[in-house]
Formats: C-alpha cells, sequence, structure tokens
C-alpha cells in the first residue's frame, strides 16, 4: 500500500471536503479521488460519502481511521529507526506529559548523551490518556505522566511530586480572588478533585484549560489568576509577570513513570527510567 493512499485518506476524515484536502497535500482534487477509489479498492469497502451537504465517512471508513493512523504511525517510527542505522544502535521513544517537558527533559536528555551516546532519543509532548494507548500499541516505550490507567500489561512506579501553586498577575490575597479574574487549570482527575475539595468556591470560572502552556500564555497576555508548576511558577516570577498568592494552598501531584510490561525488564528502559527518576526528583 502506498503510504500516500494514508495520508490522503487521514486528511479527508479531518476535512470532509476533498477541495481542502486537495489543497492540504498540494495535489488537484482528481488525484485525491483516484486515491480514495484506490484505497477502497483495496479494502473492498466504500469509505466515504459525497452528497449536497458534503464528505462524511461511511461505517467502514470510521472503523479505518483507527487503523490507518496506527499504520502511518507504524511507518514514520520505521523510517527513523531505518534512517538511524549506523549512527545509532538504538531509537527510544518516550513520552512526557505536558506540564513536566521542562522540569525533566533537558537534564535527562543530557544525562542520555553523556552516557549512553549511541541511543538515539525521539521525545513526544502529549497528554496521560494518549501517551497510555501509545505505550499499549508500542509506538512509544516509555512515558512520565499524571494519571496512570490500571491496565493488563502496563506498570507504574511514582518517581516523584509536582507542585501547583498559586500565581496572580495583581496582589492579591487568596480571599480576594473571584472566579471572574480566575483561570480555572484542568491538569487531571486528580488534580480536579483536589482543586474542587480545597477551593470549591473557584470551581465555576469562565475561563478554564488543560494546557498548562495555554495557562502561562493567558497570565502573560490578559493577566489574573491561576495555578501552575512550581517550575512554571519560578520562570512567571523572574519574567515579572505574576507574584505567588501565599496564602493559597499548595497542590501536590504524584508524577508517575510508565512502562508496558515487554519492557519491564530492559536494562535500558531500567536506566532510563532511574535516570528520570533523578532529574524529576
Amino acid at each position: 500500500m502506498q503510504i500516500e493512499l494514508l495520508d490522503t485518506f487521514i486528511d479527508l476524515i479531518e476535512t470532509r471536503n476533498f477541495n481542502r484536502t486537495a489543497e492540504r497535500l498540494g495535489v488537484t482534487q482528481s488525484t485525491v479521488s483516484s486515491r480514495i477509489r484506490s484505497l477502497e479498492t483495496l479494502l473492498e469497502k466504500q469509505l466515504f460519502i459525497r452528497n449536497k451537504s458534503g464528505t462524511e465517512p461511511t461505517v467502514a471508513g470510521i472503523r479505518f481511521e483507527e487503523h490507518a493512523r496506527a499504520v502511518k504511525l507504524r511507518w514514520l517510527d520505521a523510517r527513523r529507526e531505518i534512517q538511524s542505522v549506523g549512527k545509532f544502535d538504538r531509537l527510544i521513544r518516550i513520552g512526557i506529559q505536558h506540564e513536566l517537558y521542562e522540569r525533566v527533559l533537558e537534564a535527562w536528555l543530557e544525562w542520555v548523551r553523556a552516557t549512553m551516546p549511541k541511543l538515539a532519543i525521539y521525545v513526544e509532548i502529549d497528554y496521560s490518556n494518549q501517551m497510555i494507548l501509545d505505550l499499549t500499541t508500542g509506538s512509544l516505550d516509555l512515558a512520565v505522566l499524571y494519571s496512570p490507567q490500571h491496565l493488563p500489561d502496563m506498570h507504574y512506579e511514582q518517581i516523584a511530586e509536582e507542585s501547583f501553586l498559586m500565581v496572580s498577575t495583581r496582589r492579591v490575597a487568596l480571599s480576594e480572588i473571584t472566579p471572574s479574574d480566575y483561570i480555572r487549570a484542568n491538569y487531571s482527575a486528580y488534580f480536579n478533585r483536589a482543586h474542587k475539595q480545597m477551593l470549591p468556591e473557584l470551581e465555576n470560572s469562565p475561563v478554564s484549560t488543560g494546557n498548562g502552556g495555554a495557562v502561562a500564555y493567558l497570565l502573560r497576555s490578559r493577566g489574573g489568576t491561576a495555578f501552575v508548576t512550581e517550575t512554571v511558577a519560578t520562570k512567571l516570577r523572574q519574567e515579572g509577570v505574576v507574584q505567588t498568592v501565599a496564602d493559597a494552598p499548595k497542590i501536590s501531584h504524584p508524577i508517575y513513570s510508565a512502562v508496558h510490561v515487554r519492557h519491564h525488564h530492559s536494562h535500558t528502559h531500567i536506566r532510563l527510567l532511574k535516570a528520570l527518576k533523578l532529574m524529576a526528583a
């Protein structure tokens, strides 16, 4: 199967428009149509229905999407690994939670380069649920995350704790903060439970986000009050953007390493996980 067929199928799933997919891929509409027909011939199933309201995937198309994305990912992984032959002995793919990479990535990569120079590293910044899925499919080899899911064949270990601090662009005490001025961070189910228990009066904020980068951006651009990681809080204070709300509670959050059991006893993975534990501490 040509990888272009999968690229075209995945793009059309996203756009639901043959013209838009042709523009995004830099090909003609007839080429998009030809590729979809070729894929349908290979699968012996119709994948899309075109009507006056647009293009919609069939049941077969919906079911095929997950497989198409998995095959494309496998292809990209294979190409990266083959290209590294002769330069490196092995490629390890690691996922890191969005809010954690600034804390662990730089020092950990320096350690890897110094102690395991023949090891190539691919880093994916993502959320816990997706990283766990990628570990089960083999798209990732190990991960550092907030929210473990206790699935068969997954091994987790708590390696550190994250501290979330309330910061504000204004000199305020906790009692002066109102929901209208508050950016409600949504980092994980664990964080949400702690926040709801400690600060029920700030649960109904008009602005909320689950991305730490977005929280920092909003604080810089429009001001307000929010919980951020201790690493981000330090950076924002150094920039002169925020101050810590001194009388606000701190929310402590466990950090976990995750690895599929097929790699649990791998010497390379054990060394990498020990180093991650040191960097995250």
